[in-house]
């Protein structure tokens, strides 16, 4: 018989830190922590995960892994990601995780008027298509 519990890996070094699968986590084994200077992790609290794959399947980078265990199961959340917030060279809100931003300005690289535009906030990005129009 399958364990009723997961356990929760990240297995390669794509993450984005976009948080789909913390939104789709409906019991809230997976969570997005955030502080005051500009730094997040992505939590992963075991006794919460009910393997029930969600987050796994929601994740567009596809670095989720999904063990269903009996691991003795402690309070404490693990660390499965953690990174820095990029802030809005306009106005210096912050606009999103980091390598979330980066991999958004890889993906799109060489559109011309796209690509300036990514690390905006999206009060600046406004602006800017105003400014521009």
């Amino acid at each position: 018989m399958a364990s009723p519990l997961g356990k929760i890996s990240m297995e390669n070094g794509t993450c984005t830190a976009c948080g789909l699968c913390a939104a789709e986590c409906s019991t809230g084994a997976l969570s997005i922590s955030m502080d005051a200077e500009g730094h997040f992790e992505l939590l992963f609290r075991h006794g919460a995960c009910i393997a029930c794959g969600a987050c796994v399947d929601r994740c567009p980078e596809k670095c989720l892994r999904l063990e269903r265990t009996m691991e003795p199961v402690g309070d404490s959340a693990e660390v499965l990601f953690a990174g820095d917030i990029a802030l809005c060279p306009e106005c210096g809100k912050p606009v999103g995780p980091k390598a979330m931003i980066e991999s958004i300005s890889k993906k799109l690289g060489g559109m011309e008027g796209i690509e300036s535009q990514i690390g905006l906030c999206a009060e600046c990005k406004s602006k800017s298509f105003l400014r521009a129009g």
